[in-house]
């Protein structure tokens, strides 16, 4: 289980450890309805995904939203779920970084741009957007601290850039 959020181009953008491996992707609304998906681009190493719908997302879901850059000291909001419910979380960005860690699957070194994010997330949270005052993507979730109480990591939402010209295509990132 992972959360994903309907962005600019009709995608479903979350994390790549979420869907990595299924034969079966579906999306659930915060109403309860289901879609089927497929994998339309996948990064390993930043730790993203983006999904197709086998509908018109833009009819059937939430308005898509735009990616912008976060800002050190912004207050954002995380969306996620807990046992089915939606909620929002204040967050506070502070600050912007590269990352270094594994890939998805612990098999190579990589570094992403990031964002260190004054947020507590719980197992299932991962793919929530961190959404700026003006209703932008500016980071999606991927980790918390296992050490540091409220501190979380995102990938910057400029790292999604590459992915959706990939999906736009039909090619592989």
């Amino acid at each position: 289980r992972t959360v994903g959020t309907v962005i600019d181009g009709g995608f479903i953008l979350t994390v790549a450890h979420g869907v990595a491996g299924q034969t079966l992707n579906q999306i659930t609304t915060a109403n309860g309805t289901v879609f089927a998906a497929t994998v339309a681009a996948l990064d390993i190493d930043l730790d993203l995904a983006l999904l197709r719908l086998e509908v018109d997302p833009e009819s059937q879901l939430s308005t898509p939203l735009q990616l912008a850059a976060a800002k050190p000291g912004e207050r954002v909001s995380f969306v996620a779920f807990d046992d089915q419910e939606q909620f929002i979380r204040e967050a506070k960005i502070k600050r912007r970084l590269k990352i270094n860690t594994q890939d998805i699957y612990l098999n190579n070194k990589t570094s992403r741009p990031g964002l260190e994010v004054e947020l507590e997330v719980k197992v299932g949270n991962s793919g929530g957007p961190l959404i700026n005052k003006s209703g932008e993507v500016v980071g999606i979730v991927w980790s918390t601290s296992r050490v540091v109480k409220n501190r979380s990591w995102a990938t910057r939402s400029e790292a999604v850039t590459a992915l959706l010209a990939a999906a736009s295509t039909d090619a592989s990132p």
